[in-house]
């Protein structure tokens, strides 16, 4: 059984993509398979914006590995822009998203390391705060690692 130590945290990069896209798919498809159709749908869309914010440097891919190489998860994090806020520098907010563990290696800290790995990038970069939403079954790992219980609302139009 693979320990935590063994796996290894790296950037994504162009030739990531489909990997990023197909985790971002089966996020979805976990969370709501009975939009299956839809997700498919917006595949190409989907691609593409992944391909625009990672070349203009807007997303970071995080991708955790074996010692042999097999993927194990990843997660990605947005740099979203946000209006002014009080006490805040900051017109982005890194914005966690995408959040996709392989089925056999679920339950053996991989998430966590990819989230971990995501908020020391956030530190490093100057960031005094990380934003997402978190599935049901995601949330206690969130919270563990300190996230604050809420959820943004919106209003369809």
């Amino acid at each position: 059984m693979l320990g935590m130590a063994s796996f290894k945290l790296s950037y994504a990069g162009r030739g990531d993509i489909d990997l990023l896209l197909a985790h971002r798919q089966s996020m979805w498809l976990d969370i709501h398979p009975e939009l299956e159709n839809e997700v498919k749908g917006a595949e190409a869309l989907t691609r593409d914006w992944i391909e625009r914010m990672l070349s203009g440097g807007r997303l970071v891919g995080f991708i955790m590995k074996t010692p042999e190489g097999k993927v194990a998860g990843s997660g990605c994090v947005w740099i979203r822009e946000e209006q002014p806020r009080p006490a805040s520098p900051h017109l982005e907010v890194p914005y966690f998203m995408s959040m996709y563990t392989v089925k056999p290696f679920r339950r053996k800290g991989v998430g966590k390391l990819i989230v971990k790995g995501a908020i020391e990038w956030s530190r490093e970069h100057g960031y005094e705060r990380m934003v997402l939403h978190a599935s049901t079954e995601g949330r206690p790992l969130y919270e563990g690692l300190g996230f604050e219980p809420g959820n943004e609302m919106s209003l369809k139009l």
